[in-house]
């Protein structure tokens, strides 16, 4: 069972997309903005079509069942290889070598008909052909209108609406030491 993401805190928590020069935040941050449209049901509706390989979209096949058996298609968009129209902000550090800079996807199930997305995945390459299923997420789509919500500067800096600053710097043990240690310091005295 894949975990959905549904709060920016959570998706980094995860570290999709990090460090630099990984691609999958900017990727992210595009999609949301410009590829979906999310409807007050929560209806995501497509403004790019995955079909005709628009911005390098292609056919996901799911042979190694990373994701559900499903009766609709998937695709996948971010291989930088075939990075077909994707702005420069996402292919930027692109370096052509064997290297995280294009490690990063988007997968989408596709309803052609209705024109919608169903589900929208992120997920990370283990190796050069499979994907990782313990770094593959669904994204909800209150995740997705929180990215909608920010700049693309406030979004990978990891800030909210309000003002809220996430660190992905530290690892979590250190996170916990360094609270636990200004907890002790301003706890006050009796």
């Amino acid at each position: 069972v894949l975990r959905t993401l549904n709060k920016l805190s959570e998706l980094k928590e995860t570290r999709f997309g990090q460090p630099p020069p990984r691609h999958g935040l900017s990727l992210l941050w595009w999609f949301a903005h410009y590829c979906v449209q999310i409807d007050s049901n929560g209806r995501m509706t497509a403004k790019c079509n995955p079909t005709n390989g628009t911005f390098g979209f292609k056919r996901f096949h799911n042979s190694d069942n990373l994701l559900p058996k499903i009766k609709l298609p998937y695709y996948e968009v971010g291989n930088l290889h075939n990075a077909g129209s994707l702005p420069d902000y996402v292919t930027e550090n692109y370096s052509g070598y064997s290297d995280n800079s294009n490690k990063d996807r988007i997968i989408v199930s596709f309803n052609s008909r209705l024109n919608k997305f169903e589900k929208i995945y992120v997920t990370q390459h283990s190796d050069k052909v499979h994907f990782d299923q313990n770094h593959t997420y669904c994204i909800s789509t209150d995740l997705l209108k929180e990215i909608k919500q920010l700049s693309r500067d406030k979004f990978l800096k990891g800030r909210t609406n309000r003002s809220e600053q996430l660190s992905i710097s530290m690892p979590p043990s250190v996170q916990r030491s360094l609270v636990e240690t200004l907890r002790f310091r301003f706890v006050p005295a009796h």
